[in-house]
């Protein structure tokens, strides 16, 4: 598909090279060119004064974009190629392997064309007859040069020029003033005596010259290049653009990239790398791309641009696009910590100098129509700029506006003041240091200066079920509201309290960059809890910990090291942890610190008072944190522990359901809009606070604005007060209200203001949200008709535009109107329910495709249908719709649409890798959250160093998970790429892995053929590598596939063998799973009482390294066990406990298979309805996952139950089935 806008984020001879199926050499000749514009500071800061911030941004857009239309168009007239952007200026490459006197020719010509071309620019029009100057100036030098590409493709591919002309061609531009050109030494030789040298220059530090170019005596020849000779891909662009913009330039959204937003601008200085004779060059740059990359990424903030020049190379990031964080100037701090410790990762580094700003930026793409970038450019840019040159090697500078954000939570010396080119006075700077070391303690009683307000009956339920606890009745309480709903407040109540009925706390907060960092919350109550002071020597501090591990744990003193990433402390593994498979640390860890705070439990019983953990923030809650909280949660039923959360419920589904919220010992308590009479108690005192020597009576406008405003929420009053107060605007003055524009967040702000419309006005803005920010009024009322008659929308629209919330875009015939701001856009949509969304979603896509046929709507299918459930139109579109979801919307409606969009990427030609980080994260969160969280950090990983044998092996392990989940053609496509790729690798043993699985996936969809064929296969490799565990699974594997057709005494040797490899190599994991086998086959040939010994081992061992699956399938063959010996009660206690652990983990066939055994409980048990229901269940799940061994045994249930029941014919038709 032909896609000129995404294409023009490519250099133009990058494009041909890829139409051609061609690779750029890494080496090559020809004449390189700079072009840099200035005036384009004060240009955005008239536009800005004339026009405000969002049209002025929009002007600026246009002028830059028809400044470097011109520009662009005479380098590709002449045959060169935009390769980077600069902010403000681009550099060029005219590629000359054969013709390097007439390449440079022609790049002298373009330099001269440039210039000419700014003629119309020189100066521009503004309002009040106000203008302002842009000018060019040019260096152009001639030679051999690199081209490296390099980046994570995920994220983004960069092209980038480096070697000594293209240094040479930096040191040029700085000697190079105003509309002039300057030439190094090699083009102005090739020029010769056309050439008119106006003088030469010299820089002092390299001794290089340069000439300033004036007439040239050559005939103009340009050079245009010829149309690509076949139409570029989407699959083939996608890599060279940033997610966020390629979703919003495929979905037609381009226009809405560009606006002012806060952003975090870090550059970033380094050296140690010799372009022009290090082979390794090319390879070590990309290391370094991608690690800075991952970094950024991981903090959520966007590397913008690589520049390569004369004097070392920087890196430029953004933390602000394409979302906005509360927090991005902490996410800059923490991402700057850890890119200063590159030089030690990568060994190359010399230095590293990085410079940190903050504030408004112009944000979105531009230059050309043929060539494009996307960055964020402002004062604080070049501020950031300026910070890292000043840095001294190893060292990070702050803006004044950073310290004052970051003082609090890291150690930051001051710096002298610096001069700054357009700043008046010096400019304050700090050096940042690092984290400040505090030592966590117990919970504090916290000081606030105001009392709390309401919530006085939430306190005292939190009160009652802080006795139970004191009683030995555990308690779990959920705090539950938006944000500024006052959870914290009450939090800090609850602490109070606490204290005061002698209990010890502990707390922790989330992190919102910490969603994948496994135990974040848990580390500040595990430091307090082993009284870890990081100020003490390191000996001392490992001594306590010893002994605090000797009173807590004594039995786990061998999992010691286990806590290292917890406390923070260097600890090393001993034989016990690096024996340990990742699964297994991961519940030895989990069972060392429930044991840990059991003796802690314990002690407060003693002390007849109970234990308080605290946890906030919860909706950034990390995977492995939410596995120990629900580890910790069903253990302390009978301890006297009350855990206290706090969550904006729906941002964190993971919460719901029965994994927490659905224990009997939860309690949740929902915080809504505090009560008008509350509120206004807070108003006054906080005035009061503020104004003590004023009082007298409120103003009645100031408390109902406030009111208004605050929509009863306690922060967003603090907030606007405290505004005040920072102003010094005296609140009692009725004309310095007026005179005020009141602030608050865009949000807040868009979300007051829909609120005061009329219910008629809010329904015409959602239903308009789901078309997008432009939208027909035709389409509108089409699709949603419940809008009324089109005179009253009409009406209602006029009444939005004049409110300036959708002004008119295009009058009759083709009436549309516009989101002035797209954040109204996207607030509106996000305030919609996900089921509402995808209804009316499905609406819109049907009357377009009735009313509105053609190419440009058949984007909009794409769009609409894959957010709707209309599952046969979701293939061809859902992917579009889930890029699109993730890069505007929220991520519950991302997760749906990916959750869809998994077996789609599995067809052959789709881009792989790209679809596995994605789905790993959207089509697993809340079914398998430890192993999506391992897997989809291992794939960033070994993406981020262009590692294959990561990304197979990810691969395979999805294919294992999809299995599990009962998916598994999905699971057949994964691990055949796994297999091909670990073939192309020569590792045999990791094709042996993907067979064997290949082939238990095909025996769960009856394929036994194919399966024992795939098994033996992998067993035959596994014999040859002496892989004992490799042949241990493919035994064990073989065992169970002989099982099923029917030759169990053939299966035997096959299983035993297996489990004494296993138990050899010392795989506890291998064992679980081979006692499974070998248990459930002697079972299921009435052997019980050989079965339930090794099911009794298995269940131990299971929960001994903390597999929970495994824990599952021990129970439910004890289950089934005590129901072929008539022991229904106990089989029924088995079986529903492991059905409650299988519906947790999503696994479709353990589903089935434990509701078909309860069925058979419930039958024998005389519960009818229970068994009819029970079998009803489990048909269906054998049906959705295909699992025909299940399909086989299903009738046999329903037929006994027909035939209790006296319904012989139905019987008999269950029972031949």
């Amino acid at each position: 598909m032909l896609n000129s806008g995404l294409a023009a984020y490519l250099p133009l001879d990058r494009r041909y090279a890829l139409a051609c199926g061609q690779t750029l050499p890494d080496r090559s000749v020809g004449t390189a060119l700079f072009a840099d514009l200035s005036g384009f500071t004060p240009l955005t800061e008239a536009l800005t004064q004339a026009f405000g911030p969002r049209r002025g941004a929009e002007e600026l857009t246009h002028c830059l974009d028809r400044v470097y239309d011109a520009l662009i168009a005479e380098v590709e007239r002449y045959g060169g190629s935009v390769v980077n952007f600069a902010g403000d200026a681009i550099t060029c490459w005219f590629d000359a392997q054969h013709m390097p006197q007439q390449v440079a020719r022609r790049a002298a010509l373009c330099a001269l064309a440039m210039q000419e071309a700014m003629t119309p620019f020189g100066a521009i029009p503004l309002q009040e007859q106000r203008t302002v100057t842009l000018a060019l100036k040019v260096a152009v030098a001639s030679g051999p040069a690199r081209r490296f590409v390099v980046g994570d493709p995920a994220l983004q591919l960069l092209d980038t020029l480096a070697g000594a002309t293209i240094a040479r061609l930096a040191t040029a531009e700085h000697l190079a003033q105003k509309g002039e050109v300057l030439l190094d030494v090699a083009t102005a030789t090739m020029l010769g005596e056309a050439a008119t040298l106006n003088e030469w220059r010299m820089d002092e530090s390299t001794g290089e010259r340069f000439a300033v170019l004036g007439p040239l005596d050559l005939p103009a020849t340009p050079a245009p290049w010829p149309p690509l000779p076949r139409i570029l891909h989407e699959e083939e662009l996608r890599p060279w653009l940033l997610p966020a913009v390629y979703a919003r330039e495929r979905g037609g959204q381009g226009q809405f990239l560009t606006e002012f937003r806060p952003v975090v601008a870090l550059f970033l200085r380094f050296e140690g790398l010799d372009y022009d004779y290090d082979a390794q060059a090319g390879a070590k740059l990309d290391a370094l791309l991608r690690r800075v990359q991952g970094i950024v990424a991981h903090y959520e903030g966007t590397l913008i641009q690589l520049t390569i020049g004369d004097k070392g190379s920087y890196l430029y990031a953004a933390f602000g696009i394409p979302q906005v964080h509360e927090d991005d100037p902490q996410r800059a701090a923490q991402a700057a910590l850890e890119l200063r410790r590159l030089p030690t990762e990568l060994p190359f580094l010399q230095t590293i100098q990085i410079g940190i700003s903050r504030g408004t930026m112009r944000t979105g793409g531009y230059g050309g129509t043929t060539r494009r970038t996307y960055g964020a450019l402002g004062d604080e840019v070049n501020l950031a700029a300026r910070l890292m040159q000043a840095a001294a090697p190893g060292e990070t500078l702050v803006s004044g506006r950073v310290e004052a954000v970051l003082a609090q939570d890291f150690t930051l010396h001051t710096r002298p003041p610096l001069a700054v080119k357009g700043r008046r006075e010096p400019l304050p700077i700090f050096s940042l240091q690092g984290n400040i070391l505090r030592r966590v303690i117990r919970l504090q009683e916290p000081t606030y200066g105001l009392p709390m307000f309401g919530r006085q009956a939430e306190l005292a339920l939190v009160a009652e079920k802080m006795e139970l606890a004191i009683q030995g009745k555990g308690q779990i309480v959920g705090l539950v509201g938006e944000a500024g709903m006052g959870k914290s407040r009450l939090s800090a109540e609850v602490i109070r309290l606490a204290r005061r009925r002698g209990l010890v706390g502990y707390g922790g907060a989330c992190q919102s960059y910490g969603t994948n960092t496994p135990y974040l919350v848990w580390k500040p109550i595990c430091q307090a809890l082993f009284d870890v002071d990081p100020t003490l020597p390191l000996p001392r501090q490992l001594h306590h910990l010893e002994e605090e591990m000797a009173w807590r744990a004594p039995r786990r003193l061998d999992a010691l090291p286990l806590l290292a990433p917890l406390l923070d402390l260097p600890l090393p593994e001993n034989a016990f942890t690096r024996s340990l498979e990742p699964k297994e640390r991961k519940g030895a860890l989990e069972a060392l610190l429930v044991e840990c705070l059991r003796a802690s439990v314990e002690q407060a019983r003693e002390q007849k008072a109970a234990l308080l953990l605290v946890l906030e923030d919860m909706h950034w809650l990390d995977p492995a944190s939410h596995d120990l909280l629900e580890t910790l949660a069903r253990v302390s039923e009978e301890w006297p522990l009350l855990i206290l959360l706090a969550y904006r419920l729906p941002d964190f589904q993971r919460l719901q359901g029965p994994r927490i919220e659905g224990l009997s010992h939860f309690t949740r308590i929902a915080l809504s809009d505090l009560p008008p009479e509350e509120l206004e108690k807070l108003i006054r005192a906080k005035l009061s606070q503020h104004h003590i020597e004023l009082g007298g009576p409120l103003p009645t406008t100031l408390l109902e604005q406030l009111m208004a405003r605050a929509q009863g929420n306690p922060f967003y009053v603090e907030e606007l007060l405290n505004y005040l107060n920072d102003r010094g605007v005296n609140p009692y003055e009725p004309e310095a209200l007026i005179r005020l524009e009141w602030p608050a967040s865009l949000q807040q702000l868009i979300l007051s203001r829909i609120d005061q419309l009329s219910e008629r006005q809010k329904v015409a803005l959602k239903a308009a949200s789901i078309i997008g920010r432009l939208f027909r009024f035709t389409w509108l009322h089409g699709y949603y008709p419940a809008l009324g008659e089109p005179q009253r929308l009409r009406t209602d629209l006029d009444e939005l535009a004049r409110l300036g919330l959708t002004p008119m875009d295009t009058p009759e015939p083709e009436l549309s109107y516009l989101f002035k701001h797209i954040v109204t856009q996207e607030v509106t949509y996000e305030g919609l329910a996900y089921a509402t969304r995808a209804k009316l979603h499905e609406q819109l896509a049907r009357y377009l495709e009735e009313h509105a046929p053609g190419a440009e709507v058949l984007d909009l299918l794409a769009y609409h249908y894959g957010r709707s459930e209309n599952t046969s139109k979701q293939r061809e579109y859902l992917r579009l719709a889930g890029e699109a979801a993730q890069a505007a919307y929220t991520n519950e409606a991302a997760l749906e649409y990916y959750r869809r969009l998994l077996p789609l990427l599995a067809v052959p030609g789709e881009q792989i890798e790209v679809r596995l980080k994605l789905g790993c994260v959207l089509e697993l969160v809340g079914q398998w959250d430890a192993a999506e969280c391992h897997y989809r950090e291992t794939l960033a990983l070994a993406e981020q160093y262009n590692e294959v044998i990561p990304v197979a092996t990810c691969q395979e392990a999805l294919g294992r998970m999809m299995k599990r989940q009962g998916e598994y053609h999905a699971a057949v496509s994964w691990l055949d790429q796994a297999r091909l790729n670990w073939g192309q690798l020569g590792e045999h043993s990791g094709v042996s892995r993907a067979l064997r699985e290949l082939g238990h996936t095909l025996w769960d969809l009856g394929e036994y053929p194919e399966a024992g064929r795939y098994l033996t296969e992998g067993l035959t490799i596994a014999r040859a590598l002496g892989d004992k565990l490799g042949m241990a699974e493919a035994l064990r594997w073989l065992g169970t596939l002989t099982t099923s057709q029917g030759y169990p005494g053939a299966a035997h040797p096959y299983l035993e063998e297996s489990l004494a490899l296993f138990r050899e190599a010392g795989n506890k994991s291998g064992v679980v799973w081979s006692l499974n086998d070998l248990g459930s086959s002697l079972r299921n040939h009435g052997n019980y009482a050989a079965a339930r010994p090794l099911h009794e081992e298995q269940l131990l061992i299971a929960q001994e390294i903390g597999d929970k699956s495994g824990v599952a399938y021990a129970l439910a063959n004890l289950g089934f066990v005590a129901y072929f010996q008539g022991e229904y009660q106990p089989a029924r206690s088995r079986l529903e406990e492991a059905l409650l652990m299988a519906r947790q983990m999503r696994a479709k066939r353990a589903i089935a298979e434990r509701l078909l055994c309860l069925g058979h409980v419930a039958l024998e048990q005389g519960d009818y309805l229970t068994a009819r229901a029970h079998y009803e269940e489990a048909l269906d799940l054998f049906h959705k996952t295909g699992f025909k061994g299940g399909l086989a045994f299903w009738p046999r249930g329903l037929g006994y139950l027909k035939a209790i029941q006296g319904n012989y014919a139905g019987a008999r038709t269950h029972l031949e089935a």
